[in-house]
């Protein structure tokens, strides 16, 4: 099962910088077309690059399902613990306010629901007090990561 919190985001950052991966993974994730969600911003991952990460993060393709991808929050200690390692990620790298708008970015491209969503944002104000927020930004490989924490998750709610 893939860790994001062990993942060496320097090697993260060289997928994530590729125009185009080869996506010959066995993965099909639903597409955002003709959905209710919009595909995705030229900084954020490409779909291949989602299904790549699928494929070496150990959750079952089939898991997944429609999206949204993580609709609920899992209740559990070892989601939170994943949660509040994703949050504090973001927080220490860009801030509060392009955590929120990438929390929201994130229920827009299917990736939450209202639950997963409202859940984690809520989490930003204790991070942005325990924590020295950044004042950069997020770039694609931030958000592929942010994807790996949300397949972490969905590992974490199959147990």
């Amino acid at each position: 099962m893939l860790d994001p919190s062990e993942y060496d985001v320097r090697e993260l950052r060289s997928v994530a910088d590729l125009e185009g991966i080869d996506a010959e993974t066995g993965v099909s994730l639903p597409r955002a077309t003709g959905s209710e969600y919009r595909p995705p911003a030229p900084d954020e991952p490409t779909h291949e690059q989602c299904e790549a990460l699928v494929a070496v993060g150990g959750v079952d393709p089939d898991r997944l399902g429609e999206r949204p991808y993580l609709p609920t929050f899992p209740d559990s200690d070892a989601a939170r613990r994943v949660g509040r390692d994703w949050i504090a990620y973001l927080v220490m790298t860009a801030g509060d306010r392009p955590t929120r708008n990438a929390i929201a970015r994130y229920r827009a491209l299917g990736w939450l629901g209202e639950h997963a969503e409202t859940t984690l944002d809520n989490r930003v104000d204790d991070a942005v007090a325990a924590l020295e927020p950044g004042d950069g930004s997020l770039d694609r490989a931030d958000h592929l990561l942010s994807f790996a924490h949300i397949i972490r998750l969905l590992g974490v709610d199959n147990r």
